[in-house]
This record gives structure tokens, sequence and C-alpha cells, in this order.
């Protein structure tokens, strides 16, 4: 008699402190992934923003002036504060690429520019943003980023391949 009386008292207790702790453990995770949500999308819209000027240059249809005007963007200070949340927010992969990308930019101007070799790095900066926001085992290779923009990617891919296979630093 005591037990099923001890069983009666306890078991809406158990069933309530069940219930507790499943909701807490829910609740936590939608936290956790609403925040991991927003991040995300901090992420996208920075990429976004500084990728614009690249995609600009790169497009064999923009007027010079475009492009002189994408060109200056990247030395504004409002990319610099976007380049800073990318510093932030991005992976380390994303935001070493986008620093061989800079450094390469900062030393390399004039038409001597070496045209293969900022493609390489913004064929991988843009390799590292699509691991960082979507898939870390994607199969592309970085040239395969550039292919629906650079209207002669083909005259480019040995260099790529080259640089890739030799473990060369481009930059």
């Amino acid at each position: 008699m005591e037990n099923s009386i001890l069983i009666a008292l306890l078991s809406p207790v158990l069933i309530t402190v069940g219930g507790v702790i499943s909701w807490l453990i829910k609740s936590k995770t939608e936290s956790l992934q609403l925040a991991e949500q927003l991040s995300r999308e901090k992420r996208l819209e920075t990429y976004k923003e500084i990728l614009d000027p690249y995609l600009t240059v790169l497009t064999p249809l923009a007027k010079k002036e475009e492009k002189d005007k994408a060109l200056l963007k990247i030395l504004s200070s409002q990319y610099k504060k976007t380049a800073f949340d990318l510093i932030t927010f991005g992976s380390d992969e994303t935001v070493r690429s986008f620093n061989k990308l800079m450094q390469h930019a900062y030393i390399n101007t004039g038409p001597e520019n070496n045209n293969t070799n900022i493609l390489l790095l913004f064929s991988d900066f843009l390799l590292n943003i699509r691991k960082d926001l979507y898939s870390k085992k994607t199969k592309l290779k970085n040239y395969e980023t550039l292919e629906f923009t650079v209207t002669d990617i083909k005259d480019h891919i040995d260099k790529f391949n080259n640089t890739k296979n030799k473990g060369e630093k481009h930059g």
C-alpha cells in the first residue's frame, strides 16, 4: 500500500521534472540554432559586400569607369569596416585567404599585375567562403568558382593546378 502511494506521489513529480528538463534542453538548442543562423546571416552579408567590387572588376562588359569605381571602393573606409566584420565573423581560412588577396592587391598594382595570381587568390577566397557558409567538404576546385564570370578561365587552369601541385604560396 505504501509503495502505491509513494508511486502515485512521485509519478507526477517525475513527469513534471522530466518535462522541465526537456523544455530547458529544447530552449537551449533553439537559442544556439538562432545564434548560429544570425551569425551565418552576418557572414553572408559581409561576404557579399566584400565580393561586390571584385565581381565588378571581373565582369567583362563592365565599363572602365565602373571598374575604377569598384577599385576605389576597396580602398574606402567603409570597405575597411566591412573587412573588420569579415575578420571578426569569418572562419580562419576565409580570413587568411582574404588577407592574401588584399596583400597581393596592395603590392601588385599597375598594368604589370599578374591576372592569374589575382584570380587564384580570389578563387581561393571564394572557395573558403563556400566552405565557411555551406559545405566544408566541397569537391569544387578553386578555378570552378570563377567559371561563371571569367571568360578565359581555361587559359589560367594550368597555372592554378601547377601552383596547387607544387604547394607554392601565392600572394
